[in-house]
């Protein structure tokens, strides 16, 4: 290709707008597609390559094998664990990795951050970029903090933070140090950094999270010598945990349910490998699914593929069109090689500007996109990046223009110039027509994915949690009812005009992981989960006993620890033989411990999201709460702004946090929620791309057999007859790719619900409601050509 032939191009393209238009269009809504998604994908492999000598880096991960654990491996681990591994004289450096939320106070502003608290060895194991300061000295000292620019600026207004200081609950913590914004691409994200000896955590907290093996609040990460094996790592693990008391602890029940196994396995596994780590189960923003992702990859090119074939149709129709000219062009002396250059470079140029307009348009739209999947996609738009799009537009441009340029070569002269060559060849409208059926199996199959996921996503969201959460408001503290506010900020709750009940538990219900083992006498331990309330909690969420009785605030007392309820999963779980069973009977901790006397049977309500059974639980009684349920009697709109108005008297350091228990159930489902919005984008341009492709073949096919229409009319034909005589052709391509593409659909939507325990009704009517739509755009598409072959006259076109 010379430069003479893209001026040629760009000569026919200015000559003919309308087409250059659709084209162009066309073809940029496919790059701009192509370019979101493929872009979140490169983003989703990219995650921690930022962190230097990152092949030398692990989690130091842990699955609990106690019967009725998920058995799945988590990020999370005790410190004990690190401890035993720091102790083990190996030559490696370890670290904590504890995030939580922290109200800190700036003059007159509260706000909400993260703080991550680690170990010294953080430094030398992930080498943060320190801006000013010292590192060393804000992880050393219990009163020190680590900033990072962005907090910096949230919290100041400004970068100068060193020496400055931040109140969380009342206290004075010095900023030693400001750190550089890590890439949006890590599995370790953080806002603020403090050490491990932190005066935040309070010394409660500090004897759970470094003393017990079975609390896990954070990660630990391990860097080893290049070279050096991992198991030994391990083993150290290992040992220190089957040498500590609390696994002494087992009895002999416990130790027999185990069949054979420990109680924690540990693992290490690479930095390289945790975004997209397939033994972490559940997505967040710093774990993504494998599958989900390279089925956006995939869905990104079919989408580019089917916009490429929409203009290697178009291209085609407008080759045979200029058939005579390229017959002047051959017999005036142009060469194969230069006919075949020319329609390559009008190709090439064609999908470099569609390339250009496609980047401005994912450029437009990245804002939107971003908040969709939940990613702060800073890198899109790299030089790199933008590189490769233009290379593969080129490659687009010169795959897409192959055929064309291989039907202009095959331009007999004489023929067309005869006007006997204006027509294509079967294996040239057997192609298209393959294309055509792709089309339609890629938008159909979309669609109906599309369709299952949106459906099951409103089943889940909707799912009874039993009980009514419609005049619930969650508020949650940081202290607990041993504190003397968080007890005067429950009796002004009480006096609030609208307020109907107050409980209070030691989390909202709908992110209870909280679990125990426990026995009924006679019985094998077994792990159940365990949520701490206060003694109107079932009376304020509005639950009846199904045996037994609840608790009520006339009777029990918050420090009441003898009695229990559990819920109905519960009596199957413990074995009981029904409810009414299960009251009067005692359960103990299998050490040994008081027994305590199950009072009652409570229903069962949702503690966790519609991808788990419902949930084994077993109520406490007990003072360690602080989230209030405020029962609403009238407008909660009223209730909850009296509620912020009055937070500051008790709260004055603290952030309020108030939300719907409505809200908090549609929380489990974003991530379904924005994986249908995926979906019903790609699926609305894969259909705009195949209504348009069937458009252009309609358009052919009529012209194509303009005399055989009006032999037919000729010989008596109706506008019926000539009507099934153009649809039948689509129909039948529609149906091939029914064929093609709705199995793989009903496989894909199988295995998307197969991770919920309690699925929608979907069945086929997904696929049935995807093939009704590709019918109605297809005759959408075709209805102006089926017209038009009816109105054909009949001396018009025995003249062409």
């Amino acid at each position: 290709m010379i430069l003479r032939d893209f001026r040629i191009g760009w000569r026919l393209l200015v000559k003919e707008p309308a087409y250059s238009a659709v084209v162009l269009m066309g073809l940029a809504v496919g790059f701009a597609a192509c370019f979101l998604l493929l872009g979140y994908v490169v983003h989703s492999l990219s995650y921690d390559r930022h962190v230097p000598q990152r092949e030398q880096i692990y989690r130091l991960m842990q699955k609990w094998n106690t019967p009725g654990a998920s058995g799945n491996w988590n990020d999370s681990t005790s410190l004990p664990a690190r401890d035993a591994v720091v102790a083990s004289g190996l030559p490696l450096l370890a670290s904590a990795f504890i995030q939580s939320d922290i109200d800190v106070r700036v003059g007159a502003d509260v706000r909400s951050i993260s703080l991550t608290v680690v170990d010294p060895d953080f430094r030398k194991i992930f080498d943060p970029k320190v801006l000013a300061g010292d590192l060393a000295a804000a992880l050393g000292r219990p009163d020190g903090l680590a900033l990072t620019r962005e907090t910096a600026i949230q919290l100041f207004g400004s970068i100068d933070v060193i020496g400055k200081t931040v109140q969380v609950a009342g206290q004075p913590y010095l900023i030693a140090a400001l750190l550089e914004d890590q890439p949006s691409a890590t599995t370790l994200p953080y806002a603020a950094l403090a050490g491990i000896r932190t005066g935040i955590w309070k010394p409660e907290y500090r004897e759970l999270v470094t003393t017990n093996w079975g609390s896990s609040h954070g990660g630990v990460y391990v860097k080893l010598p290049p070279g050096a094996p991992v198991q030994p790592v391990v083993d150290a693990a290992r040992r220190a945990m089957l040498a500590s008391s609390f696994y002494q602890r087992q009895s002999p029940e416990q130790v027999a349910a185990l069949n054979g196994r420990d109680m924690i396995d540990f693992r290490l596994g690479p930095l390289a490998e945790a975004y997209l780590d397939p033994l972490i189960k559940g997505q967040s923003s710093t774990h993504g699914d494998s599958k989900t992702i390279f089925g956006l990859a995939a869905v990104g090119a079919l989408i580019l593929l089917l916009a490429a074939t929409n203009y290697v149709n178009l291209a085609t129709v407008r080759t045979l069109r200029r058939q005579r000219e390229i017959a002047v062009r051959k017999v005036l002396g142009a060469s194969t090689g230069a006919v075949s250059r020319h329609f390559l470079a009008e190709s090439v140029l064609v999908c470099l500007v569609a390339t250009a307009i496609g980047l401005l348009l994912a450029w437009l739209l990245l804002p939107v996109f971003s908040d969709l999947v939940q990613r702060k996609l800073d890198d899109m738009f790299s030089p790199g990046a933008i590189g490769v799009s233009v290379l593969l537009g080129a490659l687009v441009g010169l795959l897409a223009g192959a055929y064309p340029a291989w039907s202009a070569i095959k331009v007999r002269p004489s023929a067309a110039l005869a006007g006997r060559g204006n027509s294509e060849t079967v294996g040239g409208l057997r192609l298209r027509r393959i294309l055509t059926v792709l089309q339609f199996a890629t938008a159909m199959g979309l669609t109906s994915l599309t369709l299952a996921v949106t459906w099951q996503t409103h089943y889940a969201s909707n799912l009874n949690p039993g009980f009514d959460p419609a005049p619930l408001l969650i508020v949650r503290t940081d202290d607990d009812i041993r504190s003397a506010n968080v007890r005067a900020f429950e009796d002004a709750l009480r006096r609030l005009p609208g307020v109907s009940g107050v409980a209070v538990s030691d989390s909202p219900v709908t992110v209870n992981f909280n679990s125990t083992a426990l026995k009924r006498d006679g019985g094998n331990p077994i792990e159940i989960n365990w949520s701490r309330v206060s003694p109107e909690f079932f009376q304020v969420y509005g639950l009846k006993p199904a045996a037994g009785r609840l608790y009520d605030a006339s009777r029990d007392k918050r420090e009441d620890g003898g009695k229990i309820v559990i819920n109905e999963a519960g009596v199957r779980r413990f074995g009981f033989a029904s409810a009414a069973d299960a009251v009067g009977k005692t359960v103990r901790m299998p050490d040994g411990e008081e027994p305590m006397q199950v009072v009652g049977v409570a229903p069962d309500i949702r503690h966790r999201s519609a991808r788990e059974a419902m949930q084994p639980t077993v109520y406490y009684l007990g003072e360690r709460i602080g989230t209030f349920t405020v029962r609403t009697s009238q407008d909660q709109q009223a209730v909850q702004v009296a509620i912020e108005e009055m937070w500051p008297r008790y709260f004055p350091n603290d952030v309020l946090q108030v939300e719907r228990m409505s809200a908090l159930f549609a929380q489990s489902y974003a991530d379904d929620l924005r994986l249908a919005k995926l979906l019903a984008a790609s699926s609305v341009i894969a259909t705009a791309i195949a209504a348009f492709g069937i458009y252009v073949l309609a358009a052919y096919s009529v012209q194509r057999k303009a005399r055989e229409i009006v032999l037919r009319k000729l010989y008596g034909a109706g506008s019926a007859a000539i009507g099934r005589l153009v649809a039948r052709e689509f129909l039948a391509l529609i149906g091939i790719g029914a064929l093609v593409g709705l199995p793989v659909a009903f496989v894909a939507l199988q295995r998307y619900l197969a991770s919920f325990t309690e699925q929608a009704p979907v069945g086929v009517w997904t696929l049935g409601a995807a093939l009704l739509v590709s019918l109605l755009v297809a005759l959408g598409s075709t209805v102006r050509h089926g017209v038009s072959a009816i109105r054909i006259r009949p001396v018009q076109a025995l003249r062409e």
